[in-house]
């Protein structure tokens, strides 16, 4: 049996196991239990990035499972995903950095990020060109943007106190997240990428090698 193959029943079970912890945060902060709110509080909480992100593990999981991995833009989709999760880890773990977190903040902070993380490289098996990673920063600049934007709405104050114009000033908001988190995660997108690259050229040749 090749290595591909060995590799189907873990991946099935990650996924399955992604699948659930990230639908219960969904579910969970959806519902605006875990504000002591409502429906509608967990609908504008949707707002956060990291409510965001989880949301869209939930859709690759269940795409993975329809069998749409082979199609040309699910590598895409599931890599702006993984850079994406790891910024909600690292975003809240290093920059927000809570004195105590409790298990609904690592569920979609630790956990989730972590078993995404072995998903992708484990069960995605296409991977974007190394000319292409720029296209992994979009989707946080685009937030960035439209936060700046819409400024308190629909939250009532800024979804993120780092980004709180009214606090730190539009040129300190500016200046940290263009001069210090654009280059960083910009550089952390080009190693994900690379290294999916290389990963696969591993296992392709061990695949092929085997045959």
């Amino acid at each position: 049996m090749n290595q591909l193959n060995r590799l189907d029943k873990f991946n099935g079970i990650l996924t399955y196991l992604l699948f659930i912890l990230s639908f219960w945060y969904v579910t969970w902060t959806l519902s605006g239990t875990s504000v002591d709110g409502t429906l509608l509080d967990g609908i504008r909480n949707q707002w956060y990035f990291t409510n965001q992100t989880n949301t869209l593990v939930v859709i690759v999981s269940v795409l993975y499972w329809s069998r749409f991995e082979d199609k040309g833009w699910f590598k895409y989709l599931a890599q702006i995903v993984l850079v994406n999760i790891v910024i909600t880890a690292t975003g809240y773990h290093f920059i927000l950095a809570p004195e105590t977190v409790d298990f609904y903040g690592h569920l979609s902070h630790t956990i989730v990020p972590i078993v995404y993380v072995i998903f992708y490289f484990t069960a995605v098996r296409a991977h974007l060109k190394l000319s292409q990673f720029w296209i992994l920063i979009i989707y946080p600049m685009m937030y960035l943007a439209l936060a700046l934007i819409f400024g308190t709405w629909p939250l009532g104050q800024y979804p993120y106190g780092f980004i709180d114009v009214d606090a730190n000033g539009l040129g300190n908001v500016l200046r940290f997240t263009l001069l210090f988190m654009l280059p960083g995660y910009t550089l952390l997108a080009l190693l994900f990428t690379l290294a999916k690259i290389q990963l696969e050229k591993r296992v392709f040749s061990k695949d092929v090698d085997s045959k």
